[in-house]
């Protein structure tokens, strides 16, 4: 599998609840979002918090920046198989 490991979407929130992942504030229903995938993880961004970049270390209040946890300085190379695979990545909203 030679796919990247984080694939980056772009939508519109079909629910309030989701969280932005840089400034931490509330995705109302409508609003444009930027979303971030990994194999296990999802993070939502607003639009304009969102980096531009696949990688989350690139985020200005990413854990990696700060160095308080123990975080590998690079992604797998792919996102391989287990159990939390999917058939299909990228944020689909059902609006």
């Amino acid at each position: 599998m030679s796919e990247a490991y984080w694939t980056v979407s772009s939508g519109v929130s079909a629910r309030v609840g989701y969280s932005c992942r840089e400034c931490r504030k509330v995705i109302s229903k409508g609003e444009a979002i930027k979303v971030r995938e990994g194999r296990k993880m999802r993070f939502y961004y607003h639009d304009k918090c969102f980096s531009g970049e696949a990688d989350p270390r690139t985020q200005g209040n990413s854990s990696f920046n700060n160095k308080e946890l123990p975080i590998s300085d690079a992604a797998p190379a792919s996102k391989g198989h287990g159990k939390w695979s999917v058939s299909a990545y990228g944020y689909r909203t059902s609006m």
